[in-house]
């Protein structure tokens, strides 16, 4: 389970106009069974960021980004998170639940992932800090999903997109083996659909994408890039629909989102 943690840039630019050098921020997250009450797992990290000119007037136009993972077994969880700025002393805090779903025990749908909406791709080579050595930011590839070919999806949280920039859609849909029968190679249907009240505005074409080979979940990720230039600002739903051919099984996920100029 990954996770990204998003700090606006002017928050660490008040530690230069104090006049430091560099600031260091700590992360600190705690994962609780909702179930049980027992941390499950936790995170204590700390990045070290050199505050030069050059760096401050970027960060007064660009977040900072941190990014762990979790691998949990399927059940309900709550998930806390704090930042602390060591130079101001700023401290920033986050709490939410989810669930990590059983696979297995999903039968009349597809079973998908969580969506994620973007408008941004970075090149891992132009972070602001670097504090993982090559061999770890080539494991990161290898696990975290919002990382392909040395580049990162930056998750949207407001999901509030410029009408000059693309919306990313990104998610993984799965098709496990049935014990006893080998790995499927029929592929799934997705496609993604914009609405505005009850009319469809924009659509994609449908995308066929067959499983992962050697993955045992059958993962099938799935990535769609829409042009909203011809949209109007406003307010919009965002719909993606998974078609499993084979089975006749769909999944549907929608969410608000809003266009701006």
């Amino acid at each position: 389970m990954p996770v990204v943690v998003k700090i606006p840039g002017r928050e660490l630019a008040l530690a230069k106009r104090g006049g430091a050098e560099h600031t260091l921020i700590d992360f600190v997250g705690e994962i609780k069974d909702m179930v049980g009450g027992m941390t499950v797992t936790n995170v204590r990290d700390n990045v070290n960021i050199k505050l030069s000119d050059a760096t401050a007037a970027e960060l007064a136009h660009r977040p900072i980004e941190y990014d762990t993972g979790f691998t949990l077994l399927p059940g309900k969880y709550m998930i806390k998170f704090l930042a602390r700025d060591d130079e101001t002393g700023r401290i920033g805090t986050y709490q939410t639940t989810f669930v990590v779903p059983n696979l297995n025990k999903e039968v009349k749908r597809v079973p998908i992932s969580s969506v994620v909406l973007s408008s941004q791709r970075v090149e891992q080579k132009q972070a602001i800090y670097d504090a993982a050595k090559a061999k770890e930011r080539d494991k990161e590839e290898a696990v975290n999903p919002l990382v392909q070919s040395g580049s990162k999806l930056i998750p949207s949280v407001t999901r509030v997109f410029s009408s000059s920039r693309s919306i990313y859609v990104y998610l993984q849909a799965y098709k496990p083996p049935i014990a006893g029968a080998p790995a499927s190679t029929d592929p799934l249907v997705a496609f993604v659909s914009l609405y505005s009240g009850d009319a469809e505005v924009l659509k994609t074409p449908p995308v066929a994408v067959e499983p992962a080979s050697g993955t045992r979940l059958g993962v099938v990720p799935l990535s769609f890039d829409l042009g909203i230039n011809r949209l109007a600002a406003g307010e919009y739903q965002c719909q993606v629909t998974v078609l499993d051919p084979l089975t006749s099984k769909a999944t549907f996920w929608r969410a608000p989102i809003a266009i701006v100029p």
